[in-house]
Protein backbone atom coordinates (compact mmCIF):
# COMPACT_ATOMS: atom_id res chain seq x y z
CA UNK A 1 0.00 0.00 0.00
CA UNK A 2 1.44 3.08 -1.16
CA UNK A 3 0.99 6.79 1.14
CA UNK A 4 -1.84 7.99 -1.23
CA UNK A 5 -3.40 4.37 -0.71
CA UNK A 6 -3.28 4.83 3.02
CA UNK A 7 -4.66 7.97 3.00
CA UNK A 8 -7.46 7.04 0.79
CA UNK A 9 -8.24 4.42 3.24
CA UNK A 10 -8.51 6.46 6.28
CA UNK A 11 -10.69 8.77 4.19
CA UNK A 12 -13.16 5.75 4.05
CA UNK A 13 -12.40 4.63 7.52
CA UNK A 14 -13.97 7.39 8.69
CA UNK A 15 -16.82 7.87 6.55
CA UNK A 16 -17.85 4.50 7.12
CA UNK A 17 -18.11 5.71 11.27
CA UNK A 18 -20.66 8.46 10.08
CA UNK A 19 -22.47 9.58 13.65
CA UNK A 20 -26.29 9.45 13.32
CA UNK A 21 -27.85 12.56 13.60
CA UNK A 22 -24.60 14.76 12.78
CA UNK A 23 -24.02 16.60 9.62
CA UNK A 24 -21.28 15.04 8.93
CA UNK A 25 -18.72 15.38 5.90
CA UNK A 26 -15.29 14.23 5.24
CA UNK A 27 -12.75 15.50 2.49
CA UNK A 28 -9.61 14.38 1.52
CA UNK A 29 -6.73 16.81 1.09
CA UNK A 30 -8.90 20.02 2.07
CA UNK A 31 -6.69 23.04 1.99
CA UNK A 32 -7.65 24.60 5.29
CA UNK A 33 -6.24 28.60 6.02
CA UNK A 34 -4.68 29.32 9.20
CA UNK A 35 -3.02 32.38 10.73
CA UNK A 36 0.38 31.75 9.57
CA UNK A 37 -0.64 30.00 5.72
CA UNK A 38 -2.65 27.49 4.01
CA UNK A 39 -2.17 23.87 5.21
CA UNK A 40 -2.90 20.37 2.98
CA UNK A 41 -4.94 18.64 5.85
CA UNK A 42 -4.88 14.76 4.81
CA UNK A 43 -8.30 14.39 5.67
CA UNK A 44 -10.96 16.82 7.13
CA UNK A 45 -13.91 15.80 9.10
CA UNK A 46 -16.72 18.70 9.53
CA UNK A 47 -19.78 18.41 11.90
CA UNK A 48 -22.30 20.14 13.43
CA UNK A 49 -23.15 19.57 16.72
CA UNK A 50 -25.94 21.44 19.02
CA UNK A 51 -25.45 24.03 16.88
CA UNK A 52 -22.21 24.51 16.77
CA UNK A 53 -19.33 23.78 13.63
CA UNK A 54 -16.66 21.71 14.53
CA UNK A 55 -13.30 20.81 12.59
CA UNK A 56 -11.12 17.62 12.76
CA UNK A 57 -7.96 17.48 11.05
CA UNK A 58 -6.81 14.16 10.17
CA UNK A 59 -3.34 13.30 9.30
CA UNK A 60 -2.44 10.01 7.77
CA UNK A 61 0.86 8.52 8.51
CA UNK A 62 1.96 5.19 6.56
CA UNK A 63 5.27 4.61 8.31
CA UNK A 64 7.34 1.63 8.82
CA UNK A 65 8.71 2.88 12.17
CA UNK A 66 7.29 4.13 15.10
CA UNK A 67 5.86 7.92 15.00
CA UNK A 68 8.15 10.54 17.07
CA UNK A 69 6.79 13.42 19.21
CA UNK A 70 7.54 15.59 16.67
CA UNK A 71 5.30 14.44 13.84
CA UNK A 72 2.24 14.94 16.48
CA UNK A 73 3.64 18.52 17.75
CA UNK A 74 3.23 19.10 13.86
CA UNK A 75 -0.50 18.39 13.72
CA UNK A 76 -0.77 20.43 17.28
CA UNK A 77 0.76 23.41 15.43
CA UNK A 78 -1.82 22.84 12.41
CA UNK A 79 -4.94 23.03 15.09
CA UNK A 80 -4.06 25.67 16.39
CA UNK A 81 -2.95 27.53 13.34
CA UNK A 82 -6.43 27.13 12.11
CA UNK A 83 -8.63 26.82 14.67
CA UNK A 84 -9.97 23.62 14.81
CA UNK A 85 -11.70 21.99 17.30
CA UNK A 86 -9.80 18.52 17.23
CA UNK A 87 -7.34 16.49 15.75
CA UNK A 88 -6.41 12.58 14.60
CA UNK A 89 -3.47 10.97 13.76
CA UNK A 90 -3.98 7.47 12.28
CA UNK A 91 -0.66 6.02 11.43
CA UNK A 92 0.09 2.16 10.26
CA UNK A 93 2.96 2.23 12.48
CA UNK A 94 2.71 2.28 16.57
CA UNK A 95 3.77 5.71 18.60
CA UNK A 96 6.86 6.52 20.21
CA UNK A 97 5.90 7.15 24.38
CA UNK A 98 6.95 10.66 23.57
CA UNK A 99 4.55 11.06 20.90
CA UNK A 100 1.81 9.40 23.10
CA UNK A 101 2.54 12.06 25.96
CA UNK A 102 2.76 15.35 24.08
CA UNK A 103 -1.26 14.01 22.34
CA UNK A 104 -2.50 13.20 25.71
CA UNK A 105 -1.25 16.74 26.96
CA UNK A 106 -3.21 18.10 24.50
CA UNK A 107 -5.95 16.41 23.28
CA UNK A 108 -4.81 14.87 20.34
CA UNK A 109 -6.33 11.13 19.58
CA UNK A 110 -3.50 8.62 17.99
CA UNK A 111 -5.31 5.52 15.76
CA UNK A 112 -3.13 3.04 14.73
CA UNK A 113 -4.13 0.45 12.28
CA UNK A 114 -3.30 -3.31 12.21
CA UNK A 115 -4.36 -5.92 9.66
CA UNK A 116 -5.59 -9.11 10.50
CA UNK A 117 -2.16 -11.11 9.82
CA UNK A 118 -0.63 -8.35 12.67
CA UNK A 119 -3.66 -9.22 14.92
CA UNK A 120 -2.99 -13.17 15.02
CA UNK A 121 0.18 -14.45 15.22
CA UNK A 122 0.67 -18.73 14.96
CA UNK A 123 3.59 -21.10 15.28
CA UNK A 124 3.32 -24.84 13.98
CA UNK A 125 4.94 -28.05 15.59
CA UNK A 126 4.11 -30.14 12.53
CA UNK A 127 5.76 -27.76 10.25
CA UNK A 128 2.47 -26.22 8.57
CA UNK A 129 2.93 -23.10 6.89
CA UNK A 130 1.34 -20.29 8.78
CA UNK A 131 -2.07 -18.97 7.33
CA UNK A 132 -2.13 -16.30 4.91
CA UNK A 133 -3.63 -12.60 6.13
CA UNK A 134 -6.92 -13.95 4.23
CA UNK A 135 -6.91 -17.45 6.18
CA UNK A 136 -6.69 -15.96 9.22
CA UNK A 137 -9.71 -13.45 8.32
CA UNK A 138 -11.97 -16.44 6.99
CA UNK A 139 -11.32 -18.95 9.92
CA UNK A 140 -11.51 -16.44 12.75
CA UNK A 141 -13.99 -13.85 11.45
CA UNK A 142 -11.18 -11.20 11.52
CA UNK A 143 -12.10 -8.02 10.63
CA UNK A 144 -10.29 -6.23 7.57
CA UNK A 145 -8.59 -4.20 9.94
CA UNK A 146 -8.85 -2.97 13.14
CA UNK A 147 -7.58 0.03 14.93
CA UNK A 148 -6.44 1.14 18.39
CA UNK A 149 -7.78 4.43 19.44
CA UNK A 150 -5.26 6.30 21.65
CA UNK A 151 -7.31 9.53 24.18
CA UNK A 152 -6.75 10.88 26.94
CA UNK A 153 -7.78 8.69 30.17
CA UNK A 154 -9.88 9.23 33.07
CA UNK A 155 -7.13 10.61 35.58
CA UNK A 156 -4.33 12.50 35.29
CA UNK A 157 -1.19 10.60 33.03
CA UNK A 158 -3.75 8.15 32.03
CA UNK A 159 -4.24 6.91 28.39
CA UNK A 160 -7.46 4.89 26.88
CA UNK A 161 -6.81 2.59 24.63
CA UNK A 162 -10.01 1.71 22.65
CA UNK A 163 -10.11 -0.62 19.39
CA UNK A 164 -12.14 0.42 15.96
CA UNK A 165 -13.41 -1.87 13.69
CA UNK A 166 -16.15 -1.41 11.00
CA UNK A 167 -18.20 -3.72 13.05
CA UNK A 168 -17.54 -1.36 16.39
CA UNK A 169 -16.84 2.51 15.61
CA UNK A 170 -18.43 3.31 18.56
CA UNK A 171 -15.58 4.80 20.20
CA UNK A 172 -14.34 6.76 17.23
CA UNK A 173 -18.27 7.68 16.97
CA UNK A 174 -18.22 8.87 20.82
CA UNK A 175 -14.64 10.88 20.36
CA UNK A 176 -16.17 13.02 17.09
CA UNK A 177 -18.93 13.70 19.22
CA UNK A 178 -17.56 14.86 22.50
CA UNK A 179 -17.00 18.88 22.39
CA UNK A 180 -13.30 19.37 24.02
CA UNK A 181 -11.54 22.35 23.44
CA UNK A 182 -7.93 21.79 22.54
CA UNK A 183 -5.71 22.30 25.25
Amino acid sequence: MTSAEFEEFVVDLLRSVEPAGLDFTVRSHETVRGVDGDYDIDATVRYAFLGMDFLVLVEAKHHRHPIKRELVQVLHQKLMSVGAQKALMVSSAPYQRGAVAFAQAHGIALLTVTEGRYTFETKSADGQPALTRQQAWDYFDLPTFAAHLYTPGESPGATLVQLVTPAEPAALQDWLGKDEPPR
